[in-house]
């Protein structure tokens, strides 16, 4: 079994005072810092507990060690696209083509916007996405997004050809993030034809 799956990566415990709260999102912005400032090379928990101003002891009360840290801060990077994907399909507009342009600026900016730091998510999201504790963060995160992309199928429905169903919002996602993450992996900064490529991707398997 891999190193990865034998440790542990869920916090050694929940913060449940206003205190402990305040603690643990300290620690879990200054591992954020430390991974979007010196990527990978440099990230240990020895050097987030310095970046945080706490002792070493304090941290390990919360994160047992640095793969529970990275699958935190993959978790609440999850979480904060989820919230974005569901503010632009709430949001009323005209077509289907203004949807998918707003859908896009946001994949766009969760990979560029620190692209350093969502370069190492994705790795360590790489490396421990077998683990169980992992793995159901990632499928529950996943059936979210695919939830809020079947709600944007639905709404624009006379105006899609394609068959609406879950893997076409599957297919929606796949295309959006094998291209944005193509560019990511090749670029610091998006280049300007790229959200103008993802959305023609994203049309022409759907409709147009």
């Amino acid at each position: 079994m891999a190193k990865a799956q034998k440790s542990r990566i869920a916090p050694r415990k929940a913060p449940r005072q206003s205190r402990s709260h305040s603690t643990v999102e300290v620690i879990l912005e200054a591992a954020a810092r430390v991974l979007a400032t010196e990527s990978l090379s440099g990230f240990n928990t020895n050097r987030v507990a310095e970046v945080a101003g706490i002792s070493i002891g304090s941290l390990y009360q919360y994160f047992p060690n640095k793969a529970a840290l990275t699958a935190a801060l993959i978790e609440r990077a999850q979480s904060a696209l989820i919230e974005r994907v569901q503010a632009v399909i709430h949001q009323p507009v005209a077509s289907l083509h203004e949807h998918v342009a707003r859908l896009v600026e946001v994949g766009i900016h969760n990979q560029f916007g620190k692209s350093t730091l969502a370069a190492a998510l994705d790795h360590e999201e790489s490396r421990l996405q077998t683990h169980p504790e992992m793995a159901a963060t990632l499928g529950s995160a996943q059936q979210q997004l695919l939830d809020l992309v079947m709600q944007l199928l639905r709404q624009h429905a006379s105006d899609i050809t394609a068959t609406i169903h879950e893997q076409s919002a599957a297919d929606m996602l796949v295309i959006a993030k094998s291209l944005i993450e193509t560019e990511a992996a090749q670029r610091s900064t998006p280049s300007p034809a790229l959200a103008a490529r993802v959305e023609r991707a994203i049309l022409g398997y759907l409709c147009c």
